[in-house]
């Protein structure tokens, strides 16, 4: 299981409101809200547990209602500092390991109340890392220039920027090295001198930290000017999402994709009274298929709401699935779709859930047979793992695509498909 904990117990002096920072509304909505909703909307976070100032915890469970925060399992108190937050939002998961509500081997993330601008992408790869390696925090090379404070005015000392980096939120561990971390930390009594962070008492442990994806967007709010900046970025995105693409159905285009693999299936799915979107992931919508036909995409894949889409296509081809595989986003889709929505493959294509570890059993072109990991291959044309559905290649297009409508709309749609194209196989 997979679970956060929100820190939301501090009270946020330096931005200077009549609240803590993380209950200020910004476009009548408080940011704590915004930050659960990064969470909430994951679909690789299972629970979230909130970790409150005393005197608002029942504005807090008000507030999940009113936004139907349905992840969030536990709201618990507060403490005095940073660091007794933390540790009674430790403390209350581990009070739950008797009763079987969380494991040992369960991984835990922390993050700041007042950090409404971590992406899913960040999100996405302090979750793979710690699944690989047992701890994981997101970090950002640093950009500005360096110096040593020699006085509170002045400084003589110059720092090499490409040196470090810049640790953020969350940070990710297994919950049983969370646990040994505090244990040890607390029997040399670091918790009393150590800087108020679980890396810091890390640090101090010589623990090795383990670092993923960071950008610059992903700010702390700390000041009212951060405030502001989040107002506009909240802006930002609700036009951005005005002008996203729906659909019922995703096709992902990358170049060197299979011209054929990916038009079927849009004629076909179109003809079933399905909405289908193209979406390119190489940054610009004109995509070069294996082929060197230019095709225009509908958009760009950043562009797409994929929040109501029902299926995710991946066409073959050698380099476009290549290109397709190198895709974080591609990659992250894929596992929210196999999660509790639709995800087919054809042709070389299905390697790319096979390298996940997203499916049992596949078919795929026999040319990349030795690229299914521990997936079964199957040599039928068309094979249906559970939510994932794989073609063989360009000759069982046509099946796979009528097998997607079956599957989407109902069997009777797909036969007069099947018929009114004189298909007889």
């Amino acid at each position: 299981m997979n679970t956060v904990i929100i820190l939301a117990g501090g009270t946020g002096t330096r931005v200077g409101a009549d609240r803590p920072k993380q209950f200020i509304e910004v476009l009548g909505k408080p940011i704590l809200a915004y930050t659960c909703n990064i969470f909430e909307t994951n679909a690789n976070i299972d629970a979230i547990e909130i970790v409150c100032h005393h005197d608002w915890i029942d504005y807090c469970r008000t507030m999940c209602d009113t936004y139907n925060l349905t992840k969030v399992r536990w709201i618990v108190p507060g403490g005095e500092t940073f660091q007794d937050s933390v540790i009674n939002g430790v403390k209350h998961l581990e009070s739950l390991l008797d009763k079987g509500e969380t494991n040992l081997d369960d991984n835990v993330f922390i993050q700041y109340g007042g950090a409404p601008f971590t992406s899913q992408r960040i999100v996405d790869a302090v979750i793979e890392m710690t699944a690989e390696r047992g701890s994981a925090v997101t970090a950002t090379p640093c950009f500005q220039l360096l110096s040593e404070r020699t006085t509170d005015t002045t400084s003589d000392v110059w720092c090499d920027r490409d040196e470090y980096i810049q640790i953020a939120c969350p940070y990710g561990f297994r919950f049983s090295y969370l646990l040994d971390i505090y244990k040890r930390s607390a029997e040399q009594g670091l918790l009393e001198k150590i800087e108020p962070h679980t890396t810091s008492l890390m640090y101090a442990l010589g623990e090795t930290i383990n670092y993923t994806y960071g950008d610059q967007t992903n700010l702390k709010i700390t000041t009212a000017e951060d405030v502001e900046m989040f107002e506009g970025y909240v802006l930002a995105q609700k036009k951005k999402q005005t002008l996203c693409t729906k659909g019922d159905v995703i096709v992902m285009l990358a170049d060197g994709f299979e011209e054929c693999e990916a038009l079927l299936v849009v004629d076909l799915l179109r003809r079933a009274g399905l909405s289908v979107v193209t979406a390119s992931i190489m940054n610009r919508r004109e995509v070069s298929s294996s082929r060197n036909i230019l095709i225009t995409a509908d958009c760009l894949a950043e562009d797409v709401d994929y929040a109501g889409a029902k299926l995710l296509v991946l066409p073959g081809g050698r380099d476009g699935t290549a290109n397709l595989k190198n895709c974080e986003l591609v990659a992250s889709l894929c596992k929210q779709f196999a999660k509790d929505k639709m995800l087919a493959a054809v042709c070389a294509a299905p390697t790319i859930p096979a390298s996940l570890g997203l499916m049992k059993q596949a078919t795929v072109h026999p040319d990349f047979q030795d690229q299914m990991c521990d997936v079964t291959v199957s040599g039928d044309a068309v094979v249906v793992d559970d939510n994932i559905i794989t073609g063989k290649g360009l000759g069982a297009t046509i099946p796979f695509a009528l097998k997607l409508i079956e599957l989407l709309v109902d069997e009777k749609t797909a036969k007069q498909i099947k018929d009114a194209i004189c298909y007889e196989a």
